[in-house]
């Protein structure tokens, strides 16, 4: 029998998540159930879409069956923290979910695992990345672009060719990142903004060109 997916969290990205992994069990029957984990015990009784709310997300440490399981909340620190949380338990897997729309030849990206790529997504050619990002609808990722892990790129970014892109970042809405370029890790760039050159130290970057706001 498939394994069960859990989907961890409960918030609006969450529910998209699972949107996207009903979209890719209806294409391809991948799992026997998919299920929501919650943060709190006061959330177990709400209603979702495409799933049932079966616990906390503590269940999944102590878990003794194979299952899968994405993250689905959009905070990249938090991203993070989870995953580091779930990674001693070898009975956990975590499936790149990828949309039947999302235009990516897999022989030309290299994908870690817990990648949430959604529809309209496009990917070229000769790129690399890590582990549990996301990449929201219609963002674009050119040729020999190197993405770390944890970033979380939201609708209609553009990462032009040769991007460098660290680990835990998050990219605004509609901003654009300029060819050649690199954004340290744990950087925020704001939506609408073009970044034009590369940000070598972590904080919150906006306007055109995008300009420090705020360090970290």
């Amino acid at each position: 029998m498939n394994r069960k997916l859990f989907v961890i969290g409960t918030g609006g990205f969450a529910k998209e998540v699972a949107q996207l992994a009903a979209t890719i069990q209806a294409a391809n029957a991948t799992w026997s159930s998919i299920e929501y984990l919650c943060e709190s015990p006061n959330d177990i009784s709400i209603s979702m879409p495409f799933g049932s709310v079966v616990g906390t997300d503590k269940l999944l440490e102590s878990l003794d069956t194979d299952a899968d399981f994405v993250i689905g909340i959009g905070n990249p620190s938090v991203r993070r923290k989870i995953a580091a949380r779930l990674s001693a338990n070898i009975r956990l897997h975590a499936p790149n979910l990828i949309h039947p729309r999302a235009d990516i030849d897999v022989t030309q990206v290299r994908l870690g695992v817990g990648n949430i790529i959604t529809s309209g997504t496009v990917f070229t050619c000769a790129i690399e990345i890590g582990d549990h990002n996301v990449f929201n609808l219609n963002s674009t990722v050119g040729h020999d672009c190197h993405i770390g892990s944890f970033n979380v790129i939201n609708p209609g970014c553009c990462l032009s060719g040769h991007t460098t892109l660290g680990d835990a970042c998050l990219l605004g809405t509609g901003c654009q990142v300029l060819e050649g370029l690199s954004i340290a890790s744990n950087s925020t760039v704001g939506g609408g903004a073009l970044v034009a050159k590369s940000i070598k130290d972590a904080g919150t970057y906006v306007g055109v060109p995008a300009k420090l706001l705020a360090s970290k």
